[in-house]
């Protein structure tokens, strides 16, 4: 499993280096890049799997997070694109991104996300978490990591989301 990875900085892009607006491309997506390449060119045992933790940022955006959702779309390419070279030199891994869809304030990235956007808008966090509607926990995440790593949904993809609706493929 690829989790982790850096906490981007909550400002609009006029208001960003370019260290602070790339951190994600630097250390996320590169751990991903290495590490599904390694698994690829060891290579893993088939019937392997590897879920690559990323973010609903990377399907919506994040306009105060840099290069965070950019960041995040590539790592559901990498899963896409590896899965197909695991595929093609018919390994029998399996390559995987779940996505969880809404921020999580009970964890670190979330709370950097949610004071930043608070911050920004002007409103309570309260109000902005109210706004968001319904989200996944931390817990139901793991749940879907263990469930896709012991058995990867029959769908056909890389790509899924996890809401508090469960767990559903991406087109």
């Amino acid at each position: 499993m690829i989790c982790g990875g850096a906490t981007p900085r909550t400002r609009p892009v006029p208001e960003l280096s370019w260290t602070e607006f790339s951190v994600n491309w630097d250390v996320d997506v590169k751990m991903t890049f290495l590490f599904c390449q390694e698994a690829l060119l060891t290579p893993l045992a088939p019937g392997s799997v590897v879920v690559i933790i990323s973010s609903g940022a990377g399907l919506g955006g994040s306009p105060l997070g840099g290069g965070y959702s950019g960041a995040k779309r590539t790592q559901m390419f990498l899963a896409k694109y590896c899965q197909a070279e695991s595929d093609r030199r018919e390994l029998g891994i399996r390559f995987m991104a779940l996505v969880p869809t809404r921020i999580m304030a009970e964890t670190e990235l979330g709370k950097a996300a949610v004071d930043g956007y608070v911050r920004y808008l002007g409103i309570p966090a309260e109000q902005f978490l109210a706004n968001m509607g319904g989200r996944q926990s931390p817990a139901d995440v793991a749940r879907a990591v263990l469930e896709a790593a012991a058995n990867p949904p029959a769908e056909a993809g890389s790509i899924f989301t996890i809401s508090p609706d469960g767990v559903a493929a991406v087109n």
